[in-house]
């Protein structure tokens, strides 16, 4: 092996090692006495490039999961996808999802698809899937609005034009907690609590 394919395997194999340590939660103790058992060193920086080998399958047995940094496929990017996508990044600014990225995308639509990527699925299953993300969107705020509306004490509204005015009194009730007008829809869950927590507040 050439000096600089070895610098550069070396490289790699230490940042990986450093990487294992963080994932698998080693105390600095512990990752000292695996280095001093399998290269004789307290430092990665001195082991050898077979010696770093060894230690990072020893971290491999012991659970870390060597990761892609990013995946070869690109993006799925039709309008079917797209869609996918905004409903599931508007989840995610309401706190509803945890995780916005596409890694979670993607597991969330292979639970409910058995597909591994949106790029493979049927244009029926991306409708199911647009379809079940706007359904829990509206549950969402459905419940977010209902409970407002109670807090604040507002009429159950008995026709469109009452529901407009309501959203509009709503807007107002938030503005006055948060320092900005916003839909039920529009807040964090974060800002939805301390809002609702403010008129139940009021009304003890």
């Amino acid at each position: 092996m050439n000096a600089p394919k070895m610098k550069q395997d070396r490289q790699r194999l230490i940042k990986l090692i450093h990487v294992a340590k963080r994932d698998i939660a080693l105390d600095d103790d512990s990752y000292r006495a695996i280095l001093q058992r399998i290269g004789n060193k307290a430092s990665a920086a001195d082991l050898t490039v077979p010696e770093l080998e060894k230690v990072l399958e020893h971290m491999k047995r012991s659970g870390f999961k060597v990761r892609s940094k990013k995946s070869d496929r690109p993006q799925a990017s039709d309008d079917q996808s797209k869609m996918i996508r905004g409903l599931w990044l508007e989840l995610a600014g309401m706190e509803v999802v945890r995780n916005s990225s596409e890694a979670a995308l993607g597991a969330f639509v292979k639970r409910m698809t058995k597909v591994d990527t949106l790029q493979w699925l049927s244009t029926e299953q991306a409708s199911q899937v647009i379809e079940h993300l706007k359904e829990w969107r509206e549950r969402v705020t459905k419940d977010r609005r209902a409970k407002l509306a109670k807090a604040m004490h507002l009429a159950l509204p008995t026709s469109y034009e009452m529901l407009m005015a309501q959203e509009e009194q709503l807007r107002d009730g938030a503005g006055l907690v948060l320092g900005r007008r916003a839909s039920v829809a529009d807040m964090t869950e974060t800002e939805f609590q301390t809002v609702l927590r403010h008129y139940a507040e009021e009304e003890a």
